[in-house]
C-alpha cells in the first residue's frame, strides 16, 4: 500500500461512484464550489490500484497555518485495518506539509438507518468498531450528537429512495399535497442560469421566516456552474390570472345555482351558501395577490445535484404567502422525479434534527423517507496548542450568534 498525494481527479471521482460511501461532498466537483478554499486529493494505492481516497479542503490561516476538512471523507473500507492506518499514517505526513493544526472527517458511514415510525437508537456493533479503530489512530470523536448544529454537516438526514410506482406509494398526506397543486395548475420550470436570482428570491423568504442566513445567488449560480447538467433547479409557478378566471367562472355558477334552489330545500342551500363563501373569498384574494404581483407568481422553488447514483436535494425555498397551494411538495417531488429518471436510487432531502421532531422533519415525513444516521464527526490534532485556541474563538462564536 502507498499513500499517495495529487491524485487525478477523474480517477478519484470514478472510484467514489462505484464506492458504498459514495456522497456529493466526496465529488471533486465540490471543491470547485468551495473555492474559498484550497484543496487536493489524496488516497492509498495498491499495486496501482485506488484502494481509498479523499478530497481534502485546506482553509489557509495566518503564519502558514492550516485546517484541514473532508467532507463525508475518507472514502474507503473502514474495516480494513492496515488501510486505515497506511491512509492516516500518510494523511499526517500530508498535513505537516501543509501545516495543518487540524483535521475534521465525517465519513459517510451509517450508524443506522429507519424509517420515522421505526426509530429506534441500534447504532450495530459496526460502527463501534470503527469509532475505536479511529481512536487508536488519533482521532477524537464527538459523540452522537442530536442537534443539527453540532456538527458541520448534519448527522440525520431524510432519504427517498426510487422505487416502482413512486408517486402511488407515497403517504397519503403526500398525494393529496401533490393533486392541490395540480388541481391549482401549479407548473412546474427549471430555471436557467439567467434566472437564478428569482430562485435566491424565493430562498430569501425563507431565511426571513426562519431569520436564518442561507446562500446567495452567486453561490446557486456556482452550483449550476460547476455541476451542469448534474444539477437542476425547480420554480414552482402560481397562475393566479388562470386561477381567478376559474374561481370567477365557479363563483358565477354557484350564483345561478343558488338563485335556482328552492328555499325549502334546505341541506343543497347550506352547501351552495358555503361554497359562495368559499368562492367569493378566493375571487377577492387573488384579485389583491394579482394587483401585488402580476398573472403569476413563484411560490416556491428547489436545487438538486446528482452525483453517481445518489441526489442532494441542498436547497429549498417557498413564499409563505402561498402555502395553501402546496407549491414546495411539487418541487421536491420534481426534484425525486428527475433524480430517478436520472438513475439516481436515492434522494436526500437534507438534514433534519436527530430527535426527529420540529417543522422540517413534519414537513420532510410527508415523503416517507429513510433515516439515515451518520456516524458523526472526527478530529485529528496536529498542533494541541492551537487547537485548544481555535476552538475556544470558535465556542465563544456559536454562543454569540444563538
Amino acid at each position: 500500500m502507498e499513500f499517495v498525494v495529487g491524485i487525478d481527479s477523474k480517477e478519484h471521482d470514478e472510484f467514489v461512484k462505484k464506492h458504498p460511501l459514495c456522497n456529493l461532498l466526496q465529488s471533486s466537483k465540490w471543491a470547485h464550489v468551495k473555492d474559498n478554499w484550497d484543496h487536493e486529493i489524496v488516497g492509498v494505492k495498491e499495486s496501482g490500484v485506488l484502494i481509498a481516497s479523499a478530497s481534502v479542503l485546506i482553509k489557509r490561516l495566518p503564519l502558514s497555518f492550516s485546517i484541514l476538512y473532508t467532507p463525508r471523507g475518507p472514502v474507503m473500507d473502514f474495516n480494513n485495518t492496515d488501510l486505515v492506518q497506511c491512509f492516516f499514517q500518510g494523511m499526517k505526513r500530508f498535513a505537516r506539509s501543509q501545516h495543518a493544526i487540524y483535521l475534521t472527517m465525517d465519513p459517510a458511514v451509517h450508524c443506522n438507518d429507519y424509517t420515522l415510525e421505526e426509530a429506534n437508537e441500534n447504532r450495530y456493533d459496526t460502527c463501534g468498531k470503527i469509532i475505536r479503530m479511529l481512536q487508536q489512530i488519533g482521532a477524537s470523536f464527538k459523540g452522537y450528537t442530536k442537534s443539527i448544529d453540532d456538527t458541520i454537516q448534519p448527522r440525520y438526514h431524510a432519504n427517498v429512495y426510487a422505487a416502482e410506482d413512486f408517486r402511488e406509494n407515497l403517504p397519503k398526506s403526500a398525494r393529496k399535497a401533490l393533486n392541490i397543486a395540480e388541481k391549482k395548475m401549479l407548473q412546474a420550470e427549471t430555471c436557467e442560469l439567467d434566472d437564478v436570482h428569482i430562485f435566491a428570491e424565493v430562498m430569501h423568504h425563507t431565511e426571513a421566516r426562519k431569520n436564518i442566513a442561507l446562500r446567495g445567488e452567486d453561490y446557486f449560480k456556482k452550483l449550476i456552474q460547476v455541476y451542469g447538467e448534474d444539477a437542476v433547479i425547480y420554480l414552482i409557478r402560481i397562475p393566479l390570472k388562470e386561477l381567478y378566471d376559474d374561481s370567477t367562472v365557479k363563483l358565477k355558477e354557484n350564483e345561478k345555482a343558488l338563485s335556482e334552489c328552492p328555499e325549502n330545500a334546505k341541506k343543497k342551500r347550506f352547501t351552495l351558501e358555503e361554497q359562495h363563501a368559499s368562492y367569493s373569498r378566493e375571487v377577492s384574494d387573488l384579485t389583491k395577490l394579482i394587483e401585488q404581483c402580476g398573472n403569476s407568481v413563484i411560490g416556491a422553488g428547489a436545487l438538486c445535484v446528482k452525483f453517481g447514483k445518489d441526489a442532494e436535494l441542498l436547497y429549498a425555498g417557498m413564499d409563505d404567502t402561498y402555502k395553501r397551494y402546496m407549491a414546495p411538495y411539487l418541487a421536491f417531488y420534481k426534484c425525486m422525479e428527475w433524480s430517478f429518471a436520472h438513475g439516481c436510487r436515492s434522494c436526500n432531502m437534507g438534514g433534519i434534527e436527530g430527535n426527529l421532531k420540529g417543522g422540517l422533519t413534519k414537513f420532510k415525513a410527508n415523503f416517507h423517507p429513510i433515516i439515515n444516521e451518520y456516524i458523526g464527526e472526527f478530529d485529528i490534532v496536529y498542533h494541541k496548542l492551537f487547537y485548544r485556541i481555535i476552538m475556544r474563538v470558535l465556542s465563544k462564536r456559536k454562543k454569540h450568534s444563538t
